[in-house]
């Protein structure tokens, strides 16, 4: 994904800002035992997303188009050059200009109201990335207008539009491009986006029925809801631990979902199934296992740090009918010890102590330096000069490049990423979790 496309897609954003939408209270979108649940229970951001779903899809649809003839583009300058499209587009970057204090002074009064009462010298960081990014994007523009100029681009029909495949969207030269395959390239990226809308408005109105239920059951209890919460979650911690606490929520939801018949009427969103490798990864379960989930995560990404002993718990509920697989995706951009991590994750691996270095590493976020790995693989009994060879190794690398590109091919980009038999997780909750594998076990 090019610079262009990370800016492109903030303009959803402002479609959404700028954007009415009505109230759509009729429509039941749930049902629960003598209760209904409409758009109306959402939060008013949540019911614009519901209210302009169709019109965000077509608008991140046309953008993932442009973004993708973009790319093709690219290529083909690339290909004359005889250089790499990369170095062609950080060319173009290098001539984005440093914004001048005028025109920072500039936006910060503009924006006096949002920003309120901090000072220039507080914010002048984030008006300087934000001009950055401007000036990026503009070249970035004048570079594709460039390139389909040159290689005379025509659109021929709108991308955002329901077509069918075989029609012509564009052409570029000679080169007609079909609806099919653009959609054929693009499957995963437009795949998600619709599954994120649709997992968002589903997961935000399942928070509003459980919330109701809450309700109703104390009042059937005579009692109150923290009462409730303290006899079916506070007083059942052991550990005290924050995934402890999730794992019971989820239990309340699931007991309360099922004693009150909840239904839910979202238009169902059909399972895109991706042929993802477990690869030869570190993994817990039977190794013929009917379902495999795979993990991409980042040792240093405090969402994996949450999740990763809830989902451990689910996959064993299953027993022998579920194994799990980790696989490396360190995000390098946002974290200074990624890498290393995900390297300390192999070495600790050809000692038989992937899981042990994992949760140690997972309870440690905040010092994963080459003198900590090294002192947690003393404390696991680890060799630590064979611990430090096969950190420092090229097949340490190697293992790891092949899980970043395995990944960024089946659509991942952030952690963690959960497939299971190559269905994505969209929604990181034990529920989902559990109901997504007793789907693929049936």
């Amino acid at each position: 994904m090019t610079l262009f496309s990370r800016i492109s897609f903030f303009l959803l954003f402002a479609l959404l800002a700028s954007a009415g939408f009505g109230q759509d209270g009729g429509r039941v979108l749930a049902t629960a035992t003598g209760l209904a649940f409409t758009s109306g229970d959402l939060s008013a951001e949540t019911r614009k997303i519901y209210d302009q779903q169709d019109r965000l899809i077509a608008v991140h649809r046309k953008s993932t188009f442009d973004e993708w003839i973009f790319e093709q583009l690219l290529e083909m300058e690339a290909k004359a050059r005889g250089t790499t499209a990369a170095k062609i587009e950080s060319e173009a970057l290098a001539k984005a200009e440093r914004p001048a204090d005028a025109r920072i002074k500039a936006v910060y009064d503009e924006n006096r109201q949002t920003i309120g009462n901090r000072t220039l010298e507080e914010v002048r960081p984030n008006i300087v990335e934000f001009l950055k990014r401007e000036a990026e994007g503009n070249q970035l523009a004048a570079l594709r207008d460039s390139l389909k100029a040159k290689y005379k681009y025509s659109e021929i029909k709108d991308a955002g539009t329901a077509l069918k495949a075989a029609e012509i969207a564009a052409q570029i030269g000679t080169r007609q491009i079909t609806v099919g395959e653009f959609e054929i390239a693009n499957r995963i990226a437009l795949y998600n986006y619709r599954a994120g809308i649709y997992e968002g408005i589903k997961g935000e109105l399942e928070n509003a029925v459980y919330t109701k239920l809450l309700e109703v059951e104390a009042k059937k209890r005579n009692t109150d809801v923290s009462n409730l919460i303290g006899a079916e979650i506070t007083n059942k911690l052991k550990e005290y631990s924050d995934y402890e606490r999730m794992y019971l929520e989820d239990m309340l939801q699931e007991k309360l979902f099922a004693q009150y018949a909840v239904k839910f009427d979202l238009p169902l969103l059909e399972s895109q199934v991706l042929s993802v490798s477990p690869d030869d990864d570190p993994f817990l379960g039977d190794a013929n296992a009917k379902v495999t989930v795979v993990a991409f995560v980042d040792f240093q990404c405090s969402a994996c740090a949450a999740f990763s002993p809830l989902l451990k718990k689910v996959v064993s509920e299953f027993g022998s009918n579920v194994r799990l697989v980790i696989r490396d995706y360190p995000l390098t951009s946002i974290h200074e010890n990624a890498m290393q991590a995900a390297r300390a994750g192999y070495a600790a691996r050809q000692q038989s102590k992937f899981f042990e270095m994992a949760d140690l590493m997972y309870r440690n976020q905040g010092a994963l330096d080459p003198a900590s790995l090294q002192g947690y693989a003393r404390q696991l009994g680890m060799d630590p000069v064979r611990f430090e060879a096969d950190l420092q190794s090229s097949a340490a690398g190697a293992e790891i490049s092949k899980d970043v590109a395995d990944g960024a091919s089946y659509g991942v980009s952030g952690t963690p990423t959960v497939f299971v038999n190559g269905s994505r997780l969209q929604r990181l909750s034990t529920s989902a979790l559990r109901s997504s594998i007793q789907s693929a076990l049936k």
